[in-house]
């Protein structure tokens, strides 16, 4: 994926499509295909990754932007411990 968002959750995480779901509504302006591609993987210091490719580059802008409201759904999804990296 050369443009994507990385949500790394601090923790293994149960993510389901609902995460996806909302993830992806969160940041339209990046998504603007009908089909987005997505991976979920935990990491070996077990840490839960959701990776979701964005079909346009952003800028520093764009990406804290987007970035924001990425966090405000998942505060809201009862999410509290995680960081968001979106490529620039």
């Amino acid at each position: 994926m050369e443009n994507f968002i990385n949500i790394v959750f601090d923790t293994k995480q149960e993510v389901d499509d609902i995460v996806v779901s909302e993830v992806a509504t969160s940041a339209s302006n990046a998504l603007l295909e009908e089909e987005t591609g997505y991976e979920l993987y935990d990491t070996e210091d077990g840490k839960t990754v959701l990776t979701v490719e964005t079909h346009v580059q952003l800028d520093e802008q764009a990406s804290n932007e987007v970035a924001e409201k990425i966090a405000h759904k998942l505060f809201d999804l009862g999410y509290n411990d995680f960081d968001i990296e979106v490529s620039v």
